[in-house]
């Protein structure tokens, strides 16, 4: 076989390698085309779900956009509400504070108010019981004073003296000008008229052993032994020698005051 052949028979055989590899490289691109059209039907098919999702997600996007501008919104009212809420919280605060201080104070004053009102109710018992003592003792002594002693009696000094002891007239206040000596007298000689006593009331007029001025009323009463004499503010009951009554232009010893000379000897109101 010459060279020629040889070349011939090498083209042939170079020939259908081509046309055997060109076949089959041709058959691979179209299953390759085949593949890469069915990737790119699923790549669309998923765009469209993944383009459609996109949508909805900017739809919900936008939704949650505008209700967290509007929760912003409204959060920055109730902020500016709640700041409010706390100035108004302090100032009720401060108000509580003064109320409860005001509702302390005014627990102790309904408390002393309590007791005071405990004790003046004691007393006004008190005071009312001595005001119906006081009327019937001024029933007692206006009836005494306007009608003229009955059945008159004569004490003797042991009872004149046991019964100034239970008379309450020296525990009466002696009160210048309003109630002094005179008054003294004339209210002891009305108790002892409610007993059927005649307990008259004198005053002497005169000076002391200094040669000052001398004024004073006192009260009289003829008992069993004689003439005698009470100090009304006192209860202190006297007599003279022999049961002397107290003359004019003398000196005679009176208790509580000492000698005094007398000048004028009133009888106020008449003792038997």
């Amino acid at each position: 076989m010459n060279r020629k052949s040889i070349a011939i028979v090498l083209a042939y055989i170079v020939l259908g390698s081509v046309l055997g590899l060109s076949g089959y490289l041709c058959f691979d691109s179209d299953k390759k085309y085949n593949l890469l059209q069915s990737d790119y039907h699923e790549l669309e098919s998923d765009y469209q779900t993944l383009n459609n999702t996109h949508c909805i997600l900017v739809d919900d996007y936008t939704q949650l956009n505008q209700t967290c501008n509007a929760l912003l919104n409204d959060y920055s009212h109730l902020d500016q509400t709640h700041e409010i809420l706390i100035l108004e919280c302090d100032e009720l605060n401060a108000s509580y504070q003064i109320l409860a201080y005001n509702h302390t104070e005014l627990k102790r004053d309904h408390r002393e108010l309590s007791n005071n009102y405990t004790e003046l109710s004691t007393e006004y018992l008190t005071l009312q019981g001595r005001y119906q003592s006081l009327f019937n003792d001024y029933s007692a002594l206006l009836e005494a004073f306007n009608e003229p002693l009955p059945d008159e009696e004569i004490p003797s000094t042991y009872e004149l003296e046991q019964w100034l002891a239970l008379d309450e007239t020296d525990e009466l206040e002696y009160i210048k000008p309003s109630f002094v000596c005179g008054d003294f007298a004339v209210m002891l000689s009305l108790h002892a008229k409610m007993k059927h006593w005649d307990l008259g009331v004198v005053g002497v007029l005169g000076h002391t052993l200094s040669s000052e001025p001398f004024a004073h009323a006192f009260n009289a009463v003829a008992c069993d032994e004689g003439l005698v004499y009470v100090e009304p503010q006192t209860d202190e009951v006297w007599w003279n020698d022999d049961y002397e009554e107290i003359n004019e232009e003398n000196w005679w010893k009176l208790p509580g005051f000492g000698n005094v000379y007398v000048e004028e000897y009133i009888v106020i109101v008449w003792y038997t």
